[in-house]
């Protein structure tokens, strides 16, 4: 705003440089999706380490390789991810208990935390309840698994008046279980005054509860989509874990779709029937048969499952997990636009590979865009960096994994980056404005090593001006901003050329 000067003397004014800061933003914050034993359905809970999954959602694995697939992504790299549980048609399990006044009505009830059958494994014990309005009782609860009591807490002198200081709703407090008042009467007392104890129960378990009796569709898939895509602001990696209920193909075009909303990158496990090299590049059920309605370009596969030891036995798993978390440690240590393969690319906490290809058996599912997972001398690495995309006939500017997640690592820094755009004035001052920040923040990936060139010019343009933006594009509210970057593409290949040097002589 001009200075208004009324008095002679001197007048002070800040005047804003147009520097905005355009921060990048993270590139490996993982997303699992699919069904646990326990934790709360179509709601994601961020987890920071492996422990808090575990105090969420369990290692159980009898529904599926959610829990292999976190901590493969942890122990590979991983600092953060979400984890989003879905189910077909759970039940809560619950106790309603009644009070001993008067014609008998349930006074009580608590309800296992999250759905599913292991709420029946929580048990109740209420003692002491003094008769009477405002009457106080002891309650004690425990989680009883296969004989083994853990998890046992005890509360004494509780009140079911919401005045009192212990009133059982809320003074309690189990990692395992809720508790709620129910409607008391006698109906002729004013419902103030009815604040009868529960009766004494004898060790009793919650019922009612149910994992859910049909097996997963594409619909519980889409339903977390629309949840996740409500409250998670970032995640950049999409991880499917193998469900005991539906086939993992079943459900990759349409995570792909959302992955392309998303500006996010899919992780894809090979089918389980592929055993040989031949039967990942069959024309019929090989990797063309996954590639029938996927945004191939945001999604990439790797093949063979990996090995692990449980209770002394081998268990074949997917590699989506672990590949998340390699990415992320790529990330830290090199950039995103590493790729994530090659000697450095070791995948910790395995034993082994469920197959093992020779470098001619690599060499046919490589150009048809099979990512192979090998064992070297020097351990169990990623030796293959092509997105769905990447196979030699299809000529895609997005053939390499490093490449597309540039891009969108690009994208979404300067969406969220260049919000303040919105409603400014549409001329050159602003066209100036734009082209000073996303200048620097390019600048800046740019002497990170993260495009090709020696030079600024060679690596990377930003335009914005009158050529870009016309007359008519002012009218109708739209500034275009042309950004351009030349990528690193990995060396896939190295050939050396090694040759004799004969009759040098010196005289």
């Amino acid at each position: 705003m001009p200075v208004q000067p009324t008095y002679p003397g001197v007048y002070v004014q800040e005047v804003p440089s147009g520097v905005r800061t355009i921060a990048g933003v993270s590139t490996s914050v993982a997303m699992f999706i699919g069904r646990t034993k326990w934790g709360p359905v179509n709601d994601p809970i961020s987890c920071l380490n492996y422990t808090e999954f575990l105090r969420t959602f369990t290692d159980d694995t009898s529904q599926g390789d959610m829990a292999r697939a976190v901590r493969l992504f942890f122990l590979n790299g991983g600092t953060q991810c979400f984890v989003s549980r879905i189910a077909a048609n759970t039940d809560t399990a619950s106790l309603t208990i009644a009070d001993d006044e008067g014609a008998p009505a349930d006074t009580l009830t608590i309800s296992a935390k999250y759905p599913g059958d292991l709420g029946e494994s929580i048990h109740v014990i209420i003692t002491n309840s003094i008769a009477g309005v405002n009457g106080t009782f002891d309650l004690e609860l425990y989680k009883d698994v296969s004989g083994n009591k853990t998890d046992d807490q005890k509360w004494t002198g509780l009140s079911m008046n919401p005045a009192s200081q212990r009133y059982a709703p809320t003074y309690v407090s189990y990692k395992w279980a809720d508790l709620s008042p129910e409607d008391i009467v006698p109906a002729t007392d004013p419902p103030t005054t009815n604040h009868f104890a529960p009766a004494d129960t004898a060790d009793t378990p919650l019922a009612g509860g149910s994992d859910g009796d049909t097996p997963l569709t594409t619909d519980e898939y889409s339903d977390a989509y629309d949840v996740i895509d409500k409250e998670v602001d970032l995640f950049n990696l999409l991880i499917l874990p193998k469900d005991t209920t539906i086939d993992q193909e079943d459900v990759w075009a349409d995570a792909s779709a959302f992955c392309l909303k998303r500006r996010a990158f899919l992780l894809m496990d090979p089918r389980e029937d592929w055993t040989t090299y031949q039967e990942a590049v069959d024309t019929t059920n090989g990797v063309n048969f996954l590639r029938t309605g996927l945004v191939k370009d945001h999604s990439a596969v790797f093949f063979p499952r990996l090995t692990i030891k449980e209770s002394g036995s081998s268990v074949h798993v997917g590699s989506s997990g672990a590949m998340a978390g390699l990415m992320a440690r790529t990330d830290s240590s090199r950039g995103v636009w590493k790729a994530p393969a090659g000697t450095e690319a070791d995948i910790r906490g395995i034993s082994g590979l469920e197959y093992r290809f020779s470098d001619s058996e690599n060499g046919v599912l490589n150009p048809r865009g099979v990512n192979t997972i090998r064992i070297f001398p020097n351990g169990i690495v990623n030796w293959g960096a092509r997105t769905m995309d990447g196979d030699d006939d299809f000529g895609s500017e997005y053939k390499y994994i490093p490449i597309r997640r540039t891009a969108l690592f690009i994208e979404e820094s300067l969406y969220r980056g260049l919000k303040w755009v919105v409603f400014e004035p549409n001329d050159e001052p602003l066209w100036a404005q734009i082209r000073l920040n996303v200048g620097a923040f390019m600048h800046n990936l740019f002497r990170q090593g993260a495009f090709q060139g020696t030079k600024k010019q060679d690596a990377y343009f930003v335009k914005c001006d009158s050529e870009t933006t016309t007359q008519n594009d002012i009218n109708l509210g739209i500034v275009n901003i042309w950004v351009g970057f030349a990528p690193l593409k990995p060396a896939e290949f190295v050939i050396l050329y090694l040759q004799q040097m004969t009759g040098q002589i010196q005289v």
